[in-house]
């Protein structure tokens, strides 16, 4: 699950007048771990849960820590420590060989906490914001777990760490976050004390553009919405581009090819799927795509096939240089053995997903570094 759907799935419930009792935010995650650091749980009066922060194994946990916590009325941090062998006898017997730890928040009331409705607005907007959460201190300036600073898609600047004499420094770096995409900890020190932080960023969810709404595009538009993922299906034929077949889509655009340009808005798209099946429409498509920003283009269909494309795009006068032919893929997919539409879906969220994550899609056995980034 990404981290703007496990959000937006969190936030609709909130929104939906259920009681909640805590929410549990991972500020830390060292080592082999299912869940990295912004992964968060929503926990319910009647015990039911929204989210998660492992693979399942911590959330039983936490839930029946949570009743404490509330009552005693202050966040708490939880520390799960699974470095050490004795874990698997004495502990919760993960065996993930990692560190987490959890900042637990009571949620008494109904009302969202206000970063809260900062992170809904964001979402709404589709813009990113950052958020930085107090999780620890030493000293005479000691800051109250949970205390937090934001700073929400319309630039303003919000919560109790706004007023820390550390502030100014915790807007920098949350700004940096925020356009590089990545979370962070990080400790300031001053004559006063030391006061950590984990500031997060909040990226809205990826956004996919599917031209062609034949029946392969189906499953692509299916499994890319369970991921989160913001899915537009784009096609000229009344009999396809219709709600009833693309149910989980957002939205579904009844567009012709060379329309496209005038009708169909890219920016912000990270990534766009061409599968008319008309090789007409589906270069005069390639043809924008390639002079647009969007970072990944997949093409359905043989590489001599897009190939020609483009040699008769270049004939016409239009060529494309390396920079703008990096961001092609074509054929589209990871190399999976799919047959099957929803085998070939598959293939094509995969690339996307690690296009997007800087990956190279191989099995992780070859990976030489750890499988997650280290955080800060």
């Amino acid at each position: 699950m990404s981290q703007a759907k496990e959000l937006q799935d969190i936030l609709s419930v909130l929104k939906q007048g259920k009681q909640p009792r805590a929410l549990a935010t991972v500020v830390e995650a060292r080592g082999s771990t299912y869940r990295r650091a912004g992964a968060r749980l929503l926990i319910l009066d009647d015990d039911s849960m929204v989210g998660g922060i492992s693979g399942g194994c911590l959330e039983a946990d936490i839930c029946a820590r949570s009743k404490e916590i509330v009552a005693d009325g202050r966040p708490a941090l939880v520390t799960y420590d699974h470095t050490s062998d004795a874990d698997l006898v004495f502990g919760l017997a993960l065996g993930c060989n990692g560190v987490i730890r959890v900042l637990v928040e009571p949620l008494p009331e109904r009302a969202l906490p206000a970063y809260l409705r900062a992170v809904d607005k964001s979402l709404a907007l589709r813009r990113p914001m950052a958020v930085a959460l107090a999780v620890g201190g030493m000293g005479e300036l000691r800051h109250e777990l949970g205390e937090c600073l934001w700073i929400g898609a319309d630039g303003a600047i919000g919560g109790e760490l706004a007023l820390s004499p550390h502030a100014e420094r915790i807007v920098d770096d949350a700004r940096i976050a925020m356009a590089d995409g990545r979370s962070e900890l990080k400790t300031y020190v001053s004559d006063s004390g030391e006061l950590e932080v984990f500031i997060e960023s909040i990226q809205p969810p990826l956004s996919l553009i599917i031209f062609g709404a034949g029946h392969d595009s189906v499953p692509l538009a299916d499994l890319a919405k369970r991921l989160g993922w913001q899915v537009t299906v784009v096609d000229g034929r009344p009999a396809y581009a219709r709600r009833e077949r693309f149910p989980m889509a957002d939205d579904v655009r009844l567009c012709r090819a060379e329309a496209v340009p005038d009708e169909v808005l890219l920016e912000g798209v990270r990534a766009a799927v061409v599968m008319n099946h008309h090789y007409y429409h589906d270069r005069s498509i390639l043809s924008h795509l390639l002079r647009s920003p969007v970072p990944y283009i997949g093409v359905l269909g043989p590489r001599k096939r897009t190939q020609k494309m483009l040699d008769e795009l270049a004939q016409e006068g239009l060529s494309f240089d390396d920079a703008q032919l990096s961001r092609l893929y074509a054929p589209v997919g990871l190399d999976i053995g799919a047959e099957t539409p929803d085998q070939v879906a598959l293939s094509i969220v995969a690339e996307i997903l690690a296009v997007s994550s800087d990956r190279s899609g191989t099995s992780l056995k070859y990976r030489e570094a750890g499988i997650h980034e280290s955080l800060g």
